[in-house]
């Protein structure tokens, strides 16, 4: 079993941000917490235009964001952990991604980490380990320790987007079982 840091190819193709910026405390809401029953389309625009460059199925931005195209094939497989949460833009439907699904999946005697001077919040994972019983039939989930940084995802999720060729992921290898 394998797990994945989810990223988006910034380089290649072109990203959205919102029109209005967000706050840190609205960033970082995005731990888990639901925002459906509260959520307002929120405006976004291309990042850099003049460029003229492509947007993919998953365009960099704050939270993961999925062409409705990406969110269809990858639906099946996610919709217990996340929410869809719809984006104003003109060119293309995208939804902002809300990753649900927080675990408590890290074997912190196999792991390495930083600490803060506290020696109880963790700063920055050099190794993830994770407890395979916790992640072994979760596609995208987030972790206690990084409730506001990145989603993680599996295999499957890799290969689904792979499979239906979507564009802009980038998979992060983090974990393998096998090499523990």
């Amino acid at each position: 079993m394998r797990i994945w840091q989810l990223h988006f190819e910034l380089d290649k193709y072109d990203n959205l941000m919102p029109v209005t910026p967000l706050s840190v405390e609205e960033l970082q809401s995005f731990d888990g917490r639901s925002h459906a029953k509260v959520w307002c389309p929120l405006q976004v625009e291309r990042m850099e235009p003049e460029k003229n460059l492509e947007l993919s199925d998953a365009p960099g931005f704050i939270l993961p964001v999925f062409s409705r195209h990406a969110l269809s094939c990858l639906e099946p497989l996610i919709a217990p952990h996340i929410e869809a949460l719809p984006l104003q833009f003109t060119e293309r439907e995208f939804l902002g991604i809300n990753v649900t699904t927080v675990l408590d999946a890290i074997d912190y005697g196999k792991s390495v980490y930083k600490t803060f001077r506290d020696g109880k919040r963790i700063m920055a994972f050099k190794k993830y380990v994770f407890r395979s019983d916790v992640v072994r039939d979760v596609p995208i989930f987030k972790i206690n320790d990084e409730r506001s940084r990145y989603a993680f995802v599996s295999d499957e999720f890799k290969q689904t987007v792979e499979s239906n060729n979507l564009s802009g992921f980038i998979f992060k290898l983090v974990w393998d079982s096998e090499q523990e």
